[in-house]
């Protein structure tokens, strides 16, 4: 009763802690953006480059002390099996520097590179930034059309459906078809003119449809700052997995805006209840991906990057569903 009357009395005040963290996460991406150029710390598969994987019992230090001789730009990667027994190690390097890179590895191996003691792979440049772009065109139809769903479900407005839908149709077919080849300009404004009316109307005709989308934007652009901050070089794996961020967002907060909105006791009483099945739901995607990671981790595989921006984002999905999310919810639901 006590945590009850102190929730009661301080639920409002609590939507300052992550008003404050997306702003600092914001202020953080810009001056990442500022600092290097983009938005996010892309490995090769997204600016273009060359992987060369080798087989090889040396270290991962001494290789990587020979290469710094001859190229400053390069990382490599450790391949071990469940017991930590090195297997392979994974250098890649930029587009230009592939023949280079052939060249050093053969002086430190001793031998020329063959089918049989190692593996190439390279991505043009060209064909990585377009493939990048057409990637964050899904995250973000993706987005817009998960608030378009949530919208319809909890507002009344028929008319507001109907532009909803069609807004949603002209924002899809915008974004793929002209979006990326039309003058950036020209992209932006409209972009920004077809978003801003679609968020108007959100807020206008359905807080609670809002309140889910903006939990799920914060939980994406938290999640982004944490990945730039500990220094993940995304991979088109690494989009994907914001992808699911998006859905694993929805499913805790459409149940416990259900549950408030369509309750049959109390405020609190709906809220306590959708927060111990969703904090359930969530905690054991945690549990379940955590796993997943110490099972593959020591493979050094992409599946790695997945798990790792999965888990930093189920942990942003816990406090923006159950403090961000559930503070608004239960001041339209009191104000209503």
């Amino acid at each position: 009763m006590s945590f009850e009357y102190w929730y009661n009395k301080n639920y409002k005040k609590l939507l300052i802690i992550p008003a404050a963290l997306l702003v600092l996460s914001l202020i953080y991406i810009g001056i990442f953006y500022g600092t290097t150029g983009d938005i996010i710390n892309k490995d090769v598969s997204l600016t273009g480059g060359t992987s060369i994987t080798i087989q090889t019992e040396m270290s991962q230090a001494s290789l990587n002390e020979f290469i710094s001789k001859s190229l400053a730009d390069f990382e490599i990667k450790s391949i071990s099996d469940n017991a930590g027994n090195q297997l392979q190690l994974i250098i890649t390097v930029g587009e230009s520097d592939s023949d280079e890179l052939e060249l050093i590895l053969q002086d430190f191996l001793g031998e020329e590179l063959t089918s049989e003691n190692s593996s190439k792979e390279t991505t043009s440049a060209s064909l990585s930034s377009e493939f990048f772009k057409q990637l964050i065109v899904a995250v973000i139809l993706a987005f817009f059309w998960m608030a378009a769903v949530v919208f319809l479900i909890f507002t009344k407005n028929k008319k507001a459906k109907f532009y909803t839908i069609v807004l949603n149709v002209v924002l899809g077919f915008f974004m793929g078809k002209m979006f990326l080849n039309i003058n950036p300009i020209v992209s932006g404004i409209i972009f920004l003119s077809l978003s801003t009316f679609l968020i108007r109307m959100y807020i206008k005709h359905s807080l609670p449809a809002f309140a889910v989308m903006f939990s799920a934007f914060a939980d994406i652009v938290m999640t982004l700052a944490v990945v730039n901050l500990v220094g993940i070089k995304l991979s088109t794996a690494g989009i994907v997995a914001f992808l699911m961020i998006i859905g694993y967002s929805v499913d805790t907060d459409i149940l416990l805006t259900t549950r408030l909105l369509k309750r049959k006791e109390s405020v609190n009483k709906s809220l306590k209840g959708a927060f111990n099945t969703g904090v359930t739901m969530t905690v054991t995607s945690i549990i379940a991906v955590t796993a997943a990671l110490i099972a593959v981790y020591s493979f050094n595989s992409v599946l790695n990057q997945i798990f790792t921006i999965l888990l930093i984002g189920l942990g942003f999905d816990l406090f923006n569903t159950w403090v961000t999310n559930a503070s608004i919810i239960k001041w339209h639901v009191e104000k209503k």
